[in-house]
């Protein structure tokens, strides 16, 4: 290790990986302890010996006492007392556990924490556990509008670091700050840079706050190396290849089906996608027929659904098997369903998606990869799921590979990658990025074409600081004035003149627009569906039921179930669309604000619709992110009698006192469910 500004250690021996495999193996299979403490597995190995005793007592956790840190582990508690810290290690190190040991061992010290979070179902995982250990400590905040204590812990997803979270971070001392899945600022190419407002508002948070932090760690798994050029940040860069588990991976032959592993025994299987997972699961659902146990375990939960969505949901079928469905177009309320019977052993099988694999840490002994991950990368974090570190019943993991094709090019490096953080590079893809990162174009004539639309917005009295303080697009904010969509605005006489217009705007991608190639034998012959409609029934309050119903009478004539399983994941994704994206068109709206607007009634009515979506209760976005459904967040705000002046801390505190009182309550199953595990 070398003593400069910026030094690294590297453990990336694979000799050393081999060997520990094989004695993890022997102690796994014929319960042999022989060289357990030679390869950093002391925690599997028996108290009875001095060595163990001493190690044992000196390395003990804080945070669990059943868990003894290894060697890599205390060396990087050791580097973040003095250093910042870049971490990369496999999915099954630990490395979310050491931040919560770090904290603990100098809670007295740290004040205000920054958990920033990829993803929402990460958060809601960690905001568990943090809430578990820190509760009594500190306050815990996930929205930018809760009240701040004296010691705080923020977890939030980059999309809640909005100007008011900035705003009052600016305000506090941050004492430590932790980004995790650090590789979700990967410029990883040009046409996801040009498309991916969230890419480059995640790069501008993790720009923000690090220049604030006065520490920082920044956490990934297979990260080969990473370069911190433009904020020359002084880090400590780890890179660790240690694996305190042990998988057994089958590869099948052309001749075996990956059916013929499926078992009701607490069990992963990856589909690269959820349209890849209803081509199969019919075959699913003959491998495994409906049990009576499940009928009756989720009575309550099957009614509900049939009464809510429909009786021909694929989620029904399923729940009547004991597995679950699990991926990005799932409502919210279902995967911490899903998340809370698979780790309480009720739900057996998950049929996932990414959305699982990189959204929390589910924990289990069998994994089938039906589906080609498309990268080294993406394998080798779906395989770290497996076998998670068990100290009371640790198991050999097994992994079926479905085909050769999916690990014919990898070896043991291929799955590490450089990462190119999007706000450490100097070059320029998008208009965004001069915006949001602070860069620059090296050719003149391109910085020219973009100072014309600068004045262009300026003469129209819009700022870029009314852009970005808002999370616009800037190219979403020149179109709009540009092409004086607000004149089409206020023409219009209907919703579906302004959706029109909105649309227009937002160009939403395939998924939300219902395109018809998806169906079998669809009783409609455009292109498209016509989803404009459905936003606009969405907005104006409309069952799940009703649209699905709708679409079944005038499209859908042949009741084909496949189709409709394809329908109500677009409406979810139509749904989230709506409160997560289309919804900001009010604010593009109100970049250019005429007299006009005020005399069209329709429209100021519309403005308002979107305006609710737009700025929910905090509340009720905590609520949601607690896998609460919707309607039922509006009870339990008016049972707990909670205010909009809150913090998460407050609603879990109330929701555990009241627990017995909530469960009594007209609320959905999945409701009463989701309370009891919080």
């Amino acid at each position: 290790m070398n003593d400069s500004n910026i030094f690294e250690y590297r453990y990336m021996d694979n000799t050393i990986k081999r060997d520990r495999e094989i004695v993890l193996k022997n102690y796994l299979k014929n319960k042999k302890s022989e060289g357990l403490q030679f390869y950093d597995l002391n925690m599997y190995a028996p108290d009875n010996t001095p060595e163990t005793i001493i190690l044992s007592e000196v390395n003990k956790s804080l945070i669990d006492k059943n868990v003894v840190l290894n060697r890599y582990q205390i060396e990087i508690l050791n580097i973040l007392n003095d250093h910042n810290l870049f971490l990369s290690a496999p999915t099954s190190f630990g490395k979310t556990f050491l931040m919560l040991e770090f904290i603990m061992r100098n809670k007295e010290n740290l004040n205000n924490i920054i958990f920033i979070i990829p993803t929402l179902a990460l958060m809601n995982e960690l905001l568990k556990k943090i809430y578990n250990l820190f509760g009594e400590m500190y306050n815990i905040c996930i929205n930018s509008s809760e009240i701040i204590g004296d010691k705080n812990i923020f977890v939030f997803v980059p999309e809640r670091s909005d100007k008011e979270f900035l705003t009052k971070t600016k305000e506090l001392k941050i004492d430590f700050l932790i980004f995790d899945e650090i590789y979700k600022l990967q410029a990883s190419n040009s046409k996801e840079i040009k498309t991916d407002d969230r890419l480059i508002y995640m790069n501008k948070v993790y720009l923000d706050l690090i220049q604030k932090a006065e520490k920082v760690a920044l956490l990934g798994p297979y990260i080969n190396n990473v370069a911190f050029g433009k904020t020359k940040l002084d880090i400590v860069k780890y890179y660790t290849n240690f694996l305190p588990v042990y998988n057994q991976m089958t590869v099948l032959q052309n001749d075996e089906s990956w059916l013929n592993y499926i078992k009701l025994e607490k069990q992963l299987i990856y589909f690269s996608s959820p349209g890849s997972i209803y081509k199969n699961i019919e075959s699913i659902l003959q491998k495994i027929p409906e049990n009576d146990l499940y009928k009756q375990m989720y009575y309550r939960e099957i009614k509900y659904l049939e009464k809510t969505v429909s009786p021909d949901w694929y989620v029904i079928s399923l729940l009547k098997r004991g597995i679950g469905i699990h991926h990005g177009k799932t409502p919210m309320y279902l995967r911490k369903f899903y998340e809370n019977e698979y780790n309480k052993n009720n739900i057996k099988i998950l049929l996932c998606t990414n959305t699982l694999m990189e959204g929390i840490n589910t924990p289990t002994n069998s994994l089938i990869v039906v589906d080609n991950p498309k990268s080294a990368f993406k394998l080798n974090n779906l395989i770290g799921r497996v076998g998670r570190l068990n100290l009371t019943n640790p198991t050999i993991g097994e992994i079926i590979i479905s085909n050769e094709e999916i690990i014919s090019n990898i070896t043991d490096t291929s799955g590490w990658f450089d990462l190119n953080i999007l706000a450490e590079d100097d070059e320029v893809i998008s208009e965004d990025e001069i915006i949001y990162l602070n860069k620059t174009y090296n050719d003149e004539s391109k910085q020219s074409k973009l100072k014309e639309k600068i004045e262009l917005l300026k003469s129209n009295e819009i700022s870029l600081d009314d852009i970005t303080s808002n999370n616009l697009q800037f190219e979403k904010s020149y179109k709009y004035i540009k092409n004086k969509l607000y004149e089409e605005l206020q023409k219009g006489t209907q919703y579906i003149d302004f959706v029109k217009v909105g649309i227009e705007l937002f160009k939403p991608g395939p998924a939300y627009c219902f395109k018809t190639e998806k169906y079998v034998d669809l009783n409609y012959d455009r292109l498209y569906l016509p989803y404009k409609y459905y936003i606009v029934d969405l907005l104006c309050g409309k069952s799940y039921k009703e649209i699905v119903d709708y679409f079944n009478k005038n499209y859908n004539l042949n009741n084909n179930k496949e189709n409709i399983n394809i329908f109500i994941d677009s409406l979810y994704e139509l749904n989230n669309f709506i409160k997560f994206k289309f919804s900001k068109f009010v604010n593009y709206i109100e970049l250019y604000k005429d007299e006009s607007i005020n005399d069209n009634k329709q429209l100021k009515h519309f403005i308002g619709i979107l305006s609710n979506y737009k700025s929910l209760d905090t509340a009720y976005k905590i609520l949601d992110d607690l896998g609460i459904n919707e309607e039922d967040s509006r009870k339990m705000l008016e049972l707990l009698n909670i205010t909009n002046v809150i913090s998460t801390s407050v609603v879990i505190k109330l929701i555990r006192k009241n627990k017995e009182f909530l469960l009594q309550q007209d609320l959905s199953p999945f409701t009463k469910n989701n309370i009891s595990n919080i």
